[in-house]
C-alpha cells in the first residue's frame, strides 16, 4: 500500500516500491507488470503507475513491447561484465581516496561491519554474510567524499544487487569474498592507498568470475540473457 499521506508524488512512490521489489528479486525477470494490478495493490490510480513504469524502463528495469506491455527485463551477461568491470574502477578508486583520507571514526565504522561479518561466517550464516557484504559496499560509498563518485557508485549498485546473490550462491563463494574483504580492510587500515586500491580491484574481478561461473550451473540462459 502506497502512503497517501505522504508529501512525495504517488508517482514516486511507486517507482520506489515496484524498483525495490525487482531489485530484491520479488519481481523476476520476465514478470508481466499489469497497471491495473499495480494500481490496484498500491491503492493509486494508474497514471503514476504508468508515470513509474516509463521511468524504470529509462533505468533499464522494466522492459515495454506494444501489444504484450511492460515486463520485468532480464539481466544481460553482457551488460552484467559491463557492470563488474566499471565497479571494478569506481571502487577501487573509492577505496584508494577512502584510504587517503581515513580517519579513526571511519575505520571504526568500516571494523563494526568486519566484525560482523566475522559472527556471520562463524555461524555459517551465509544470508546474513550477502547482507553485510552488501552493507560494507554501501558504507563505502556512503563515506566516499567525492559526490560525483558517490552519485555513480549508488547508481551502478543498485543495479549490480540483482547480481549478488549469484556471485555468492554456495558457502565456499561466500568465504573467499569474506576473506577478500578482510584483506582489503587490513590495508586500508594499515592506511595503504595502493594496496587496497589493487586488492579491491582484485575483489571485483573475482566477484566477476564468481558470477561466469554460477550462471551455466544454476539458471536457465540464454547466450544474452540469465534468468535471476
Amino acid at each position: 500500500m502506497c502512503e497517501t499521506k505522504s508529501k512525495l508524488p504517488a508517482s514516486v512512490i511507486v517507482y520506489e516500491k515496484i524498483k525495490s521489489n525487482i531489485l530484491n528479486n520479488e519481481l523476476k525477470p520476465g514478470v508481466k507488470l499489469v497497471e491495473s494490478n499495480l494500481a490496484q495493490n498500491l491503492n493509486v490510480s494508474r497514471t503514476p503507475v504508468r508515470e513509474a513504469l516509463r521511468q524504470l524502463e529509462q533505468d533499464g528495469l522494466v522492459t515495454y513491447e506494444p501489444q504484450k506491455g511492460s515486463t520485468v527485463s532480464h539481466v544481460s551477461i553482457t551488460n552484467a561484465h559491463e557492470l563488474y568491470e566499471v565497479r571494478e574502477v569506481l571502487e577501487g578508486l573509492a577505496i584508494r581516496l577512502l584510504c587517503i583520507n581515513l580517519s579513526n571514526e571511519k575505520i571504526n565504522r568500516l571494523k563494526d561491519v568486519i566484525i560482523m561479518m566475522d559472527e556471520a561466517v562463524a555461524k555459517n550464516n551465509y544470508s546474513e554474510h550477502i547482507m553485510l557484504h552488501k552493507k560494507w559496499t554501501e558504507m563505502i560509498v556512503d563515506l566516499t567524499e567525492n559526490s560525483i563518485l558517490k552519485n555513480d557508485l549508488i547508481t551502478l549498485n543498485e543495479n549490480l544487487s540483482r547480481l549478488r546473490k549469484i556471485s555468492l550462491s554456495n558457502i565456499q563463494q561466500n568465504l573467499d569474498a569474506y576473506v577478500e574483504t578482510k584483506y582489503i580492510f587490513k590495508a586500508m587500515e594499515n592506511r595503504d592507498p595502493d594496496e587496497s586500491e589493487r586488492l579491491a580491484r582484485m575483489h571485483v574481478r573475482k566477484a566477476k568470475e564468481r558470477f561466469n561461473q554460477n550462471i551455466t550451473n544454476q539458471f536457465e540462459h540464454s547466450p544474452q540473457q540469465v534468468q535471476l
